[in-house]
């Protein structure tokens, strides 16, 4: 099976989410900010209310603590893409709309793109992730494939083929940033 096309802002985006999506250290910063600012916010409202025996400062601050730990996921997820939209933009802006050429064999995997080219071994494939637009091949060494599904014919048997390669398949249909 032999693949040509180009990846687009979008595509990099996606599965710049994606893997912050499932990092568990950006998991855990973002339960971290959620949580810890809301206590530090209630904590400088207990400490003035003692101070100035004036209730009013806890009640305020009291109510951007809950504020901040309801809204802070919407918060966060438009940071984070706005993050990862210019992340891509700097470090990926000579690979955007550039033609990429993946061809599969028995074994193997051969990509192409403007400056390289490269054999992976299929031992070598870890997973294969699909989302709603994209599929991620996943190498053992992290990195990652992007294919957009719109430039595949016959998806069915793109992922027989990955698969018997010895990349595990993994549903991720209904993740959503």
């Amino acid at each position: 099976m032999n693949l040509n096309y180009k990846l687009t802002l979008s595509d990099f985006l996606e599965y710049q989410l994606y893997a912050s999506s499932k990092s568990d250290i950006h998991k855990k910063r973002r339960r971290n900010s959620r949580v810890i600012v809301p206590i530090l916010f209630l904590l400088y409202g207990l400490y003035l209310t003692k101070k100035d025996q004036n209730h009013i400062r806890i009640l305020v601050f009291g109510i951007t603590a809950i504020s901040w730990f309801v809204f802070f996921p919407f918060y966060s997820k438009w940071r984070y893409k706005r993050h990862f939209e210019k992340h891509v933009k700097e470090n990926y802006k000579n690979r955007i709309n550039t033609p990429v050429e993946i061809d599969f064999d028995e074994n193997s995997v051969y990509t192409k793109d403007f400056t390289s080219e490269s054999k992976i071994n299929g031992n070598e494939l870890k997973e294969l992730i699909e989302t709603r637009n994209h599929f991620f091949i996943k190498l053992t060494t992290d990195l990652a494939l992007i294919v957009p599904k719109h430039s595949i014919e016959n998806q069915t048997e793109f992922k027989k083929i990955v698969t018997e390669l010895g990349a595990k398949y993994v549903d991720e249909l209904n993740w959503k940033w």
